[in-house]
């Protein structure tokens, strides 16, 4: 009898408990586009095909989130799908019981915060997250423009391409130095292969980057733009400063970047791109609403960075009347080193958007900060540059120094000059070099073919007692080898040869052709003064 009742009780409040669910579940209120209200807890995680609509997911998604996150990263292979997040999975910490995951947002001007993806490398960066936008400073722009003495850049078409830049260190990109870029109305940098493999790609790939890429290019707001009709233009200008002060500008751009990425950075060229009041391609998109940001290219030589920064309520594209809505933000480097940001893979009302989201590894509202190198070797460029940056002219220490013999065996009997190892051509090449410095510490250096003929001599700041030592701890040799060999750059080796001049046998006199010379000398102007006596 006592198990019947108890069964009797179970099953009453089984009903209860029941009926006290459905009670509850009722009570959730919804929103006319299917997400949930605000301070509710979503019970699934779920896409709604709404435009505001995001993906929403609870802290018991959050393990699926990070793998997915990890796995999606641009070193390991292609960032494509949607992808669950919350607050608690970006923030790392559980959300206190009975709070929202996620607040769905009431209006396009109210999105909530979303992360970029992780990046897939052990470095100081990680996944943006915040509070909510209110919370959220949004980042300015940096002064641009004719007051700014940067120059503007538009042509009036559908397409056009920006001059081509060569920055003298070079840019570190991927896993490869990087010697010219270009950027494109279309909101693109691209770094091409050669000065004649200039293109214009106004499309971007559905799907985006996926690692495979042969052109290398940063996507700072890939779509297609039209500058055809009259509005909008484009301003740039460059910064070297290996070897100068830094303008304020500069001195703000390696502020952001050793706060954000904790990088005891001095920049050595930076580059600021604005695209200003660009409208969007299609007949049926309305040119007064246009799209306003910028993008900054900075490195030190051995490492760089790209700061993307999206005008606060600037970014105004009605994305309903575009053909395809494949805006991209990311970069690949064409050798496998790549991102597509998370933002760029929401629906178009938040990706049409990012001046309204917490930029990747920042705590601003639109500014992204990606680091764009890899594994990039010695860069020979920077060493050439900053030790020509430090050297002083020749005409400071080069007074006396003599010309080279034409000839080897003039040379070798030639007291003012020794024989030596090495040089800086082939194993077969001679060298002679001054016996003696002048009175500066300077001295030459003169190469000589197989047939004992001149090839090329130099003069050089520092003399050395013997050059019988290996030709490589030979510091002047290195310095050429860097300028003239190693960086793969005529502009540096001439940069070279303006601190190094070069010599030839132009005016050499053998000892011996010297001593005749003067005594002739002596004896005809003792004729002359004889003559004039008699006179």
């Amino acid at each position: 009898m006592g198990t019947g009742r108890w069964k009797t009780s179970t099953f009453v409040g089984c009903c209860i408990w029941i009926l006290h669910g459905l009670r509850a579940a009722a009570a959730i209120p919804v929103t006319t586009e299917g997400s949930f209200a605000a301070g509710t807890v979503s019970p699934i995680a779920t896409e709604s095909k709404g435009p505001h609509a995001l993906v929403m997911g609870t802290a018991e998604t959050s393990t699926t989130v990070a793998n997915a996150e990890t796995a999606e990263s641009g070193l390991v292979g292609d960032a494509g799908g949607a992808q669950l997040w919350s607050p608690e999975v970006a923030s790392g910490t559980p959300a206190p019981s009975g709070e929202a995951s996620l607040r769905a947002p009431t209006s396009l001007n109210a999105a909530p915060v979303l992360p970029s993806a992780l990046e897939g490398e052990s470095s100081a960066e990680g996944a943006s997250a915040g509070p909510g936008l209110s919370a959220l400073p949004a980042v300015p722009l940096y002064g641009y423009g004719a007051r700014e003495n940067d120059r503007e850049y538009v042509e009036r078409k559908v397409d056009f391409n920006s001059p081509l830049f060569k920055p003298e260190t070079g840019f570190p990109f991927g896993n490869t130095l990087r010697s010219s870029l270009y950027f494109t109305d279309n909101g693109q940098i691209i770094f091409p292969a050669s000065d004649n493999s200039i293109f214009t790609y106004p499309n971007p790939p559905p799907r985006g980057f996926s690692g495979r890429e042969e052109v290398p290019m940063i996507a700072v707001f890939w779509d297609n733009a039209d500058f055809s009709r009259g509005v909008g233009t484009t301003f740039y200008q460059e910064f070297p400063t290996l070897n100068t002060d830094k303008p304020p500008f500069v001195r703000d751009v390696e502020t952001k970047v050793r706060r954000y990425l904790r990088s005891s950075y001095s920049a050595a060229w930076t580059l600021k791109i604005t695209w200003e009041k660009a409208p969007a391609y299609g007949a049926r998109t309305d040119t007064r609403r246009t799209i306003t940001y910028q993008a900054v290219l900075t490195t030190d030589g051995f490492r760089s960075y790209v700061l993307m920064l999206y005008q606060a309520g600037g970014m105004q594209w009605d994305y309903t009347r575009l053909a395809a809505t494949n805006v991209l933000i990311g970069y690949t480097s064409g050798d496998g080193f790549y991102r597509n940001d998370d933002l760029t893979r929401r629906p178009p009302a938040a990706k049409y958007r990012p001046d309204q989201f917490r930029g990747y590894n920042t705590d601003l509202r639109g500014l992204w900060i990606y680091k764009l190198e890899s594994r990039v070797g010695i860069n020979y460029r920077l060493k050439c540059l900053a030790w020509t940056g430090q050297q002083q002219e020749p005409r400071m220490w080069s007074q006396g120094l003599p010309a080279c013999p034409c000839t080897l065996q003039q040379g070798q009997q030639d007291p003012r000059f020794k024989s030596s190892r090495g040089g800086w051509g082939a194993a077969r090449v001679s060298m002679l070099h001054s016996a003696s410095p002048n009175p500066y510490g300077a001295g030459v250096r003169c190469l000589y073919d197989s047939q004992s003929r001149l090839i090329e001599g130099r003069q050089e700041r520092y003399w050395r007692f013997s050059r019988l030592a290996s030709p490589f701890r030979d510091q002047e040799l290195k310095l050429y080898d860097w300028c003239c060999n190693q960086a793969g750059s005529a502009h540096l080796c001439a940069r070279y040869s303006e601190k190094r001049p070069k010599i030839g046998c132009d005016g050499y006199q053998s000892p011996g052709t010297a001593a005749t010379g003067s005594s002739e000398e002596k004896e005809s102007n003792s004729e002359e003064q004889g003559d004039g006596e008699d006179k």
